[in-house]
């Protein structure tokens, strides 16, 4: 049965895509994933296209050709994800009602948060949609927050991490940083472990699918 993720957060700018990208890249050494572009701006799907011309080939994560609309995720998702071991969900900023279908049909949700308290506090629509939806049974899903794009050498991390606890939903242990080996990863079209897989970026993401897999083990 397929375990179907989504990636999270009504602001933009928090390193969604990045995220669904590079957790798909670790999740397809052991099993095949399909990898959602639902974002109508397209970024994973324009990202595909520079892999496709540049025949970068991992025959494990098949990735959309286009993005994924509310309805293609309401009549299709749930029978395409049994061909599947994993399927991660690249969600929209703004398009509410996208991001809400992709809650109703995941069995868990990542959302990312960028350190720095206006950051913090516009996670809170988010957090409310969740919540709301698990209190109403319209949703059952397992949510965990994930430190992104912190910048390396900072306290941010600890900081926002002491003012997410506020959210009352776990929080992954490890953060991921700014990096350059990501930045240029994801012009090259390329997953983190295909560009520099002995990067620190690359050990981020390592440490993530392995606490993602302890935390669906243990759900």
């Amino acid at each position: 049965m397929s375990n179907i993720i989504s990636i999270s957060n009504i602001k933009g700018g928090v390193g969604k895509s990045t995220i669904a990208i590079n957790l798909a890249g670790y999740l397809s050494r052991t099993g095949k994933i399909f990898l959602v572009d639902a974002d109508p701006q397209g970024t994973i799907c324009d990202w595909n296209s520079i892999r496709k011309k540049d025949n970068v080939v991992n025959n494990n994560l098949i990735i959309t050709d286009e993005p994924y609309s509310d309805n293609d995720l309401k009549s299709s998702l749930k029978s395409e994800a049994l061909n599947y071991d994993y399927v991660i969900i690249d969600c929209p900023p703004e398009d509410d009602l996208i991001m809400r279908t992709a809650l109703a049909v995941s069995d868990f949700t990542i959302l990312p948060v960028t350190p720095g308290p206006f950051d913090i506090r516009s996670a809170h629509k988010t957090v409310q949609t969740i919540k709301e939806g698990l209190q109403s049974k319209a949703i059952k899903i397992k949510p965990r927050i994930l430190i992104s794009k912190k910048i390396v050498g900072t306290v941010l991390g600890r900081e926002a991490r002491e003012a997410l606890e506020i959210f009352k939903i776990p929080i992954f242990k490890i953060e991921i940083c700014q990096r350059i080996a990501m930045s240029e990863s994801g012009i090259t079209g390329m997953t983190i472990f295909e560009y520099e897989p002995s990067s620190k970026s690359a050990d981020e993401f390592n440490k993530l699918g392995k606490e993602f897999k302890k935390w669906q083990k243990h759900t």
